[in-house]
């Protein structure tokens, strides 16, 4: 067995491609065919279920996978030591997080940085739906995650840092019949058309569980990835929203009749998710000191010192 057929058989697994594989290693796709077939022959197992251009993993080689994701991304890690040794504030830096967040927080932040380190270059990947981010981030497709904690995260390789609560806060037009109220109750929302983020969005789903919990029927006029976006919808009297306090400027309480709504959906908690097992590189913490300072005394002593 030989260490390139147990990382083109790495690579197929995750991108589910043979083609893709071939482009990761540096191989041309036959070779990539090759190396599965002489696995395959030398471990006497069927390694992929071919359907059609589909593939998939069989049970006996989710089995080789399990043991090959662990060895092979030690292995990547030691690469990524050595290189952050050699090339000091020099690289990359991926971060995964929402939109808000990305329009929001860190225009600043990394105006900063880059000051401070124009050798390293950004990368900064939008989601959507921010159940995604540890996934991502388990998958090694970012460094770490800005986003809201969730509860239904469970991974004993992911850990999760706490940064900052935000309220999650009512929104309405000036002159919208809500503006007039000193508070506003899920029955007051109930009355009026809502415009909010997507389906599978955390902020999202606890509009709508806090609805079903009382039994009261609402209406979705429009869903919407991006807050600006929302925003404008409901200074134009489409709607009403709910938003996270973190989408918010100073020009936006001149605008907007706004209500903290804590007390029916309460806070919430947004933090930085990372791999346990990931090398943190010389990008990641010089970020994190300029981020979020106060992280930096709850990281692992291991990850942190220079």
């Amino acid at each position: 067995m030989e260490l390139i057929q147990l990382l083109s058989f790495y690579q197929i697994a995750k991108t589910g491609s043979f083609s893709e594989a071939s482009k990761y290693i540096f191989r041309s796709q036959s070779a990539v065919s090759h190396q599965i077939k002489n696995l395959e022959s030398e471990l006497g197992i069927r390694l992929f279920d071919r359907l059609g251009r589909a593939i998939r993993l069989t049970e006996e080689g989710k089995i080789l996978f399990d043991f090959c994701s662990g060895f092979l991304e030690d292995l990547d890690n030691v690469k990524r030591m050595y290189e952050d040794m050699q090339q000091g504030k020099c690289g990359n830096l991926t971060i995964v997080t929402s939109s808000a967040v990305i329009t929001y927080v860190l225009p600043n932040v990394i105006k900063i940085f880059i000051e401070q380190f124009p050798r390293i270059m950004f990368k900064l990947i939008t989601c959507v739906i921010t159940f995604e981010i540890p996934r991502i981030i388990l998958n090694g497709e970012a460094d770490f995650g800005i986003g809201p904690k969730m509860d239904q995260v469970s991974s004993e390789r992911l850990d999760f840092l706490s940064w900052k609560f935000f309220d999650k806060v009512v929104l309405v037009a000036r002159g919208h019949p809500l503006s007039e109220k000193e508070s506003v109750t899920l029955a007051d929302l109930a009355k009026y058309p809502l415009i909010l983020y997507r389906e599978g969005t955390l902020i999202r789903k606890s509009v709508e569980d806090a609805f079903l919990r009382n039994n009261l029927s609402y209406e979705v006029v429009m869903e919407m990835d991006v807050a600006e976006n929302i925003k404008k919808y409901v200074e134009r009297g489409v709607g009403v929203s709910v938003l996270s306090s973190l989408a918010f400027t100073d020009e936006d309480k001149e605008r907007f009749s706004l209500f903290n709504i804590n007390h029916l959906l309460g806070r919430t908690e947004y933090g930085i998710y990372f791999r346990k097992d990931r090398y943190m590189t010389t990008a990641m913490k010089e970020f994190i000191r300029i981020f979020a300072p106060e992280i930096c005394e709850n990281l692992p002593s291991h990850k942190f010192r220079h």
